[in-house]
C-alpha cells in the first residue's frame, strides 16, 4: 500500500510537467506548420489514358486552412474542389532536432471535424502516412 501511495504521489507531481511539455510541443508544431502548403500529386493511368490528382493543404498562421483538390482524366473531365475552415494542433511530440509528429484537427466551414497525422523526420514529411512536398504557402 505504501508503494502504491508513493507511485501515485510521483505520478501527480509529474503530471503538470508532462502537460506543460505537451503544450510546448503543440505550440512548436503549430509554429512549424503555419503558412505551409502540403502537396500530394498522384499520376496514374497509361499512355493515352492519363489521369492525375493534385491535392494541396494550406495551413495559415491565422488558424484558417484551404484544401484544394484537382482531378484530371484525359479527354473525360477535370474536377476541382475547395474546402475551407479552421485548424489547430491537438497533439504533438517534437524532438530537439525538430523531427516529430503532430495531430492536426481541421473543422471545415459547416462540417464535421477531421483529424490528420503529420510526421516529419527532417527529410520526408507525411500526411496520414503518404509522402508530401512541403513549401511556403502562396495563399496564406
Amino acid at each position: 500500500m505504501r508503494t502504491l501511495t508513493i507511485l501515485l504521489a510521483l505520478f501527480l507531481l509529474a503530471a503538470p510537467a508532462t502537460a506543460g511539455a505537451a503544450k510546448k510541443d503543440e505550440r512548436r508544431a503549430r509554429k512549424m506548420l503555419a503558412n505551409k502548403v502540403f502537396i500530394r500529386f498522384t499520376e496514374t493511368g497509361s499512355i493515352g489514358n492519363e489521369s492525375s490528382l493534385d491535392q494541396r493543404l494550406h495551413l495559415c498562421r491565422s488558424g484558417d486552412y484551404v484544401y484544394d483538390s484537382v482531378s484530371y482524366v484525359q479527354g473525360v473531365s477535370i474536377g476541382s474542389e475547395r474546402t475551407t475552415g479552421t485548424w489547430k494542433v491537438v497533439g504533438a511530440k517534437i524532438r530537439k532536432d525538430g523531427t516529430g509528429r503532430a495531430r492536426v484537427r481541421g473543422r471545415p466551414d459547416g462540417g464535421e471535424p477531421v483529424t490528420i497525422k503529420i510526421t516529419f523526420d527532417g527529410s520526408v514529411t507525411r500526411v496520414d502516412g503518404l509522402e508530401v512536398i512541403v513549401e511556403r504557402s502562396d495563399l496564406c
